[in-house]
């Protein structure tokens, strides 16, 4: 049996794709897909694919052109796949000129010779080249490509709305709980909540060694998830709505870019280096340490709500690849059901007494509304579009929460609006705006 080994992105299944795979199909017996991984297409590209790799696999899959389709490498330029298949034929594009050099290099230092490298001419390439559809404006596909963007876009501003509503609730929940109860119970009804999601799909099978580093990083998202929570209840029980509002969702975006630095190499362009100076500036007319001494700033809830800051801004980092890996609607299920666990032996050593008088129809209605509406469906819509528009980009769509935010607290909490508090957060806006600039590098 000859098995012909193909090599690429393969984001949305389009003509020129299947008509490469078939030509592919008519080399051997067995045709192979080997396709790149995230971290690798934003390197080469700089921007990351439509599709995640785990939806690219099993799009290939579903296309009934491969028999199989695997991950690339971790490491770029280890080419272990080809050890573990053995292929014959490696079928390469016409335009992956670069990585035949590169493989026809490693292939020289193979005692066994390899497989043979054969190359297929172009065909219609200004028509159906990914790159060339794939990109934001212009060329088949865009519109498509557009509406589904637009209609990201269109959820994550009703997502953060309902955000904006949800630190009312959270204010009133947290006068009648302890954090650690609150976060219990507010997990346990977000994992119902995304129950339903399950009925009629068929949850697609994970690799041995994929599922291992799953179940790691949805781990890890879940203990950030648990301490976001259990910080943002802390400090509303101390500190005003409005104000946690205003300082959790304008520094997010801002640690999220500072997080991200690193990979883009520490570039930073004129705009972005404005829009941290003036994050700066923001978080410090929203902190007002002249206000407080050292341990009134510990105990006024600030402080928590800026390490709530940084641990969702983590979470937003680290949430992409475990779903990449898990597929969104597992990730889900097993992060709110790890989160409702890890929070299990705090919630009992609370004392119980009073607690179920406190909790009427109020308590419950607040609950539900954080659990099924913020956290299964909002948080479900953040998490989702930052995987598909770059974790900077979809948090920058949070600066619209502290708009909402002040609205509601003020209409329905009564909180009063400081000068500064405005000004501040008009300042954090500003930078996120600046930093997620497409224009700025």
């Amino acid at each position: 049996m000859i098995t012909v080994l193909v090599f690429g992105t393969f984001d949305v299944i389009h003509a020129g794709h299947k008509w490469f795979l078939k030509k592919a199909q008519k080399l051997g017996d067995r045709l192979v897909a080997v396709v790149s991984r995230d971290s690798f297409v934003l390197e080469q590209k700089g921007a990351l694919p439509r599709e995640n790799e785990l939806s690219r696999i099993n799009a290939l899959k579903s296309a009934g052109i491969v028999d199989h389709a695997v991950l690339a490498d971790a490491k770029i330029r280890t080419y272990g796949v080809i050890q573990d298949i053995k292929p014959d034929i490696i079928c390469l594009g016409h335009d992956q000129q670069t990585l035949r050099e590169d493989l026809e290099k490693w292939l020289e230092h193979e005692k066994n010779g390899g497989p043979s490298i054969h190359v297929l001419a172009s065909w219609k390439r200004h028509k159906y080249s990914s790159s060339y559809r794939n990109r934001p404006l212009g060329g088949i596909g865009a519109e498509e490509s557009l509406l589904r963007n637009n209609l990201l876009i269109f959820l994550l501003i009703i997502a953060m709305v309902i955000f904006g509503f949800s630190w009312v609730s959270g204010k009133r929940l947290s006068n009648v709980a302890p954090p650690a109860v609150l976060a219990c119970i507010r997990f346990f009804l977000t994992f119902v909540g995304f129950l339903p999601t399950l009925i009629g799909r068929k949850l697609p099978q994970i690799a041995k060694g994929e599922a291992r580093e799953g179940w790691l990083r949805t781990s890890f998202t879940a203990l950030l998830i648990s301490a976001y929570n259990l910080l943002c209840f802390t400090g509303l029980r101390s500190g005003l709505a409005n104000k946690g509002g205003l300082i959790v969702t304008t520094m997010n975006p801002l640690i999220a870019f500072l997080l991200l630095l690193p990979l883009n190499r520490g570039r930073i362009g004129i705009g972005a280096l404005t829009g941290i100076v003036m994050g700066i500036i923001g978080a410090v007319l929203l902190f007002e340490p002249w206000l407080y001494s050292f341990q009134e700033i510990v105990s006024s809830g600030n402080l928590a709500f800026l390490a709530a800051a940084a641990a969702w801004a983590l979470l937003t980092l680290t949430s992409r690849k475990a779903q990449s890996i898990m597929g969104f609607r597992r990730f889900n299920i097993i992060l709110y059901s790890l989160a409702t666990l890890m929070m299990l032996p705090f919630a009992f050593s609370e004392t119980a007494e009073g607690l179920l008088a406190a909790m009427n129809w109020i308590f419950w209605a607040d609950m539900m509304f954080i659990s099924v509406v913020v956290g299964a469906f909002g948080t479900g819509v953040y998490l989702f579009a930052s995987s598909r528009l770059g974790a900077a980009r979809g948090s920058s769509f949070t600066y619209l929460v502290p708009v909402s935010a002040l609205f509601f607290t003020s209409i329905l909490l009564n909180e009063q609006l400081q000068p500064l508090m405005l000004l501040g957060g008009s300042f954090a806006i500003g930078a996120v705006i600046l930093i997620n600039h497409p224009h700025q590098a």
